[in-house]
């Protein structure tokens, strides 16, 4: 582990050594850098090293307490002297800065010294003039001066007597953290983390380390300065709190003010909110930039560092935070300002009723709905509590509320504001019954989902409702119901809504995903052609309206082979909804990304959406995409985790509750039951979870079986199931799925050596793997293809194969795949010699290599994704075609087939 006290600081301290080992070089050195940026550790750091060359280190450390009293810091300078063993009785403090120089001077030549002044920003005036007093009269070298002081803030008289004295000097300036130095300091944090610290931190170890400390969604919060009273901060408030609070009074009470008001303060509304005179306020100002704590431009007040206006922030009590926050309000009122920026001071310095607080509140809460859903909510319930009581409650308040719960991810709390509008009667209850049941299916209460959304139904379309009626009708297609999903859209399209491009743009995606399930294949085509120009006119802000509506065109881009297409559409969706406020859509705009990068072989890439997809549901309690997100991620870890990983995995979607919608249960039942039997946690002899309705990616899991099948040494039932799926991608016509049928007869074909049409097969299912750009599965095809060229004794062909295949699976970072590829080479090797009945199969080769080597069934199982039966099975033919009678001569047999021949 990296010492904490010495990242990063490598070549100042070198530095620093080398003026010292220099007699003739500069002997007074000037460290300086920003507060926190580790000056003293460095000072600490180098005194071993100054010991080291003979001289004697005197530390002292100004500070702002003793800054008052006279002479204080050459006290101190006398006490490290007689510490050494000096007689400074002789040394006078009659406040004669030249007499106590000259006494100073004199124990300082005794002996070679480094006399070090950490701080020396708060130097008192008296102490000053005895160290210039020094410089001007250098005591007898070695002797060497050093003053470490914060940027810009050396006393102003030794700067200037360091000038006109032309003293030999080295000035070392402390930098920022590097990428490099993070890395050092926190090896056990993730890239992603270390990259968004230093940028929070702005390379300032001091305020890494804080941050370091706080959990990832606390960060945020302390860095943004905005009321963090509910935070947990402790680091913070030992350290830059600890400073701010022995600040004087006008200059705390400012700091305070500046935290609270924010980055846009000017002088007016400093005065009002810290209720002090102007020229009070400016003098403040100019101490605390002097101190570095904030830069004045203009008419701005920023701070140093965002975690320096948290902890000013956190300064300053409950009670005057809400006084100066009314203050603030006031005088933006008089201003004219808009009412976000007013709504913010109205929210933290409410006190009781007030209606007209509460108007502007209200209007704020609905200006910002659209890019800032989760501050919406926060101001329509700070103005609900601020009307006046005994009047009824407006009910397009309560759906405001609730829809900016809802927005902001709130399903929970966006329930229980809508429950009262879902049985009142009025123009608001088709909205809120259609928000509710969006909650209760983000809770995972599908039942009650379903009877919001029947009640909805039977409300009759009004003016004006387009996206509610839209929004319906994704709900009733992901409820599986078809028909009527349909048939609201057939409604949508015949009514006036449908002239709004965003309306049209989402349900024209929503009808090519209703003609993907149905495999109206030509039909969900033009329709698709349609929605993708359809969405790439539409701007940001018109996006954001519909951008719940954008996975619809991402699964059928999915489906159609067109996921690149897709793929950027879903990202301008993540873009938009992050811009806005949409924090709902995330987790299925990231479940939908992750299976479009998987198809396109961007295996990495797609571990990292699936894990945010993961992280997202769990926020916001969708069940459902949990599981969902995990059968991707297993799938995606067999090619590039150990066995251990995989095995991880397949457990804990084991135990996942199985998702409401009927394809993505699907997709999570045969994603567990097929890699469980090839792990071995399942039986091989249980029936595969193919579903009996049709549908576009039903030839992929056919073929995924067949090849399961065909593991376990079932050519029947194998061949049952290769006929199927290529009867199922005749009938889609996709170029993904004709691939996955090829590749299943290629493979069956190749297990009963009939080698010519596994050579037609394989070629085709390359063919159309490439077409529906998938190079993984097209570079599996051509490990196939390798195969059956080897087994027709073209060594040439094959060689030429398993390297194209292995340049694919590298890129991609499949690295299991790699490893397959090298061991397929080396059974192809192995392979040139036997012939007749001797030949063994490649599962065979594999087993038989295993066995040699002295593993154990049930490992042998584990190691090729096999049940210890068909190991079992695979090693009967194997002695027999070797004509064993025991695993013991299996070694020394393949030694023989892999002998050159003479």
């Amino acid at each position: 582990m990296v010492e904490r006290a010495f990242v990063g600081r490598r070549a100042q301290l070198t530095e620093l050594e080398d003026a010292l080992e220099s007699p003739d070089g500069p002997w007074v050195l000037l460290v300086d850098g920003q507060a926190g940026i580790g000056k003293s550790r460095l000072l600490a750091t180098l005194a071993p090293a100054a010991a080291r060359r003979g001289l004697r280190v005197l530390a002292v450390t100004a500070t702002e307490d003793e800054q008052p009293q006279p002479l204080h810091v050459v006290h101190d300078v006398l006490e490290r002297l007689a510490d050494a063993g000096a007689d400074v009785s002789d040394v006078l403090s009659d406040g004669d800065a030249n007499r106590v120089g000259r006494a100073l001077r004199k124990h300082l030549a005794a002996t070679g010294t480094l006399l070090v002044v950490d701080d020396a920003h708060w130097l008192d005036a008296e102490s000053v003039r005895a160290l210039a007093y020094l410089v001007r009269n250098r005591p007898a070298p070695p002797f060497r001066l050093l003053l470490s002081s914060r940027s810009g803030q050396c006393p102003a008289a030794l700067t200037r007597v360091l000038t006109a004295t032309d003293t030999a000097t080295r000035s070392v300036r402390v930098p920022p953290f590097s990428d490099e130095d993070v890395a050092a300091l926190l090896p056990e944090a993730t890239a992603a983390r270390r990259d968004r610290l230093l940028a929070a931190s702005r390379g300032n170890p001091l305020y890494l380390l804080l941050l370091a400390d706080l959990p990832d969604r606390e960060v945020e919060r302390a860095i943004s300065g905005e009321d963090p009273a509910e935070g947990d901060f402790p680091g913070l408030d030992r350290t830059l709190r600890a400073e701010l609070a022995q600040l004087p009074a006008r200059e705390r009470l400012v700091a305070q003010a500046a935290a609270l008001c924010g980055a846009h303060a000017d002088l007016e509304m400093l005065c009002a909110t810290a209720e002090l005179p102007i020229d009070e306020v400016a003098a403040a100002l100019d101490e605390l930039s002097g101190r570095g704590l904030v830069h004045v431009a203009g008419s701005s007040v920023t701070f140093g560092h965002p975690l320096i206006r948290t902890a000013a922030h956190r300064l300053a009590g409950a009670g005057w935070r809400a006084a100066a926050h009314r203050r603030a309000a006031a005088l933006l009122r008089q201003r004219g300002a808009a009412l976000p920026a007013l709504a913010r001071h109205l929210e933290l310095g409410m006190l009781g009723t007030d209606p007209v607080a509460a108007a502007e509140l209200k209007g704020a809460a609905t200006e910002v709905l659209p890019s800032a859903p989760a501050t919406s909510a926060r101001w329509i319930a700070a103005a609900l509590r601020a009307a006046p009581g005994g009047q009824p409650e407006p009910p397009e308040d309560r759906l405001l509320l609730g829809r900016a719960l809802l927005l902001s991810g709130a399903g929970a709390d966006a329930r229980e504001a809508l429950a009262p509008l879902t049985a009142q009667p009025g123009a608001y209850r088709l909205e809120a019954l259609l928000l509710s049941a969006r909650c209760e299916r983000m809770l995972g209460r599908v039942d009650r989902a379903r009877a919001l959304l029947a009640a909805a139904a039977e409300l009759p379309l009004l003016p004006g409702d387009g996206p509610v009626q839209l929004e319906l009708a994704i709900l009733e297609l992901q409820d599986h119901q078809d028909a009527e999903g349909q048939a609201r859209l057939d409604a949508l399209f015949t009514s006036d809504a449908i002239t709004d491009p965003a309306v049209r743009a989402a349900a024209t995606a929503l009808r090519c995903l209703g003609a993907v399930a149905e495999l109206r294949i030509e039909a969900a085509r033009a329709g698709f052609e349609q929605a993708d120009r359809a969405f790439e006119r539409l701007d940001d802000g018109k996006l954001r309206e519909v951008v719940h509506a954008m996975p619809a065109l991402g699964w059928s881009a999915y489906f159609l082979d067109a996921q690149a297409r897709g793929l950027a559409h879903l990202d301008r969706a993540v873009l938009v909804s992050r811009r806005f406020g949409r924090s709902y859509a995330l987790a299925e705009l990231h479940t939908v990304r992750a299976y479009c990068l998987m198809k396109l072989g961007r295996v990495g890439e797609a571990l990292a959406a699936a894990e945010d997809a993961d992280d997202l549901a769990r926020q916001f309690g969708y069940a459902d995409l949990i599981a969902f997100t995990g059968a991707l991620t297993l799938r995606a870890l067999q090619l590039t985790a150990p066995r251990e990983d995989v095995l991880r995995q397949w457990k804990a979607l084991s135990e996942q509750p199985r998702p409401v919608m009927r394809w993505w249960r699907q997709v999570v039942e045969s994603a567990v039951h097929e890699v469980g039997v090839r792990l071995g946690m399942l039986d091989p002899g249980v029936r595969a979870p193919v579903g009996d309705r049709p549908g576009p990616m039903r030839p992929t899991q056919l073929a995924r079986y067949a090849n399961l099948a065909l593991s376990n040494g079932d050519r029947d039932t194998a061949r049952v199931l290769v006929d199927r799926a290529e009867a199922d991608a005749a009938d889609v016509g996709l170029p993904s799925q004709l691939a996955a049928a090829s590749l299943a007869r290629a493979e069956y074909c190749c297990a009963t050596d009939d080698l010519d049409s596994a050579e037609i097969a394989a070629t085709a299912c390359a063919a159309q793997f490439a077409r529906a750009e998938m190079p993984i599965d097209g570079a599996q095809a051509m490990l196939l293809a390798a195969q059956i060229a080897g087994r027709r004794g073209d060594f040439a062909l094959a060689t030429q194969r398993l390297a194209g295949a292995r340049e694919i699976f590298t890129a991609a970072g499949a690295t299991q795949l790699v490893a397959a590829t090298t061991s397929l080479q080396r059974r192809l090797a192995g392979g040139r010699t036997p012939g007749g009945s001797t030949t063994l199969t490649a599962r065979e080769r594999e087993v038989a290599e295993l066995a040699a080597r002295g593993h154990p069934n049930k490992e042998i199982a584990q190691r090729l994704y096999l049940s210890p039966r068909t190991v079992e099975d695979h090693l009967s033919r194997i002695l027999r075609k070797l004509g064993l009678t025991g695993r013991a001569g299996i070694a020394h047999k393949l030694g023989e087939l892999d002998a050159p021949s003479a």
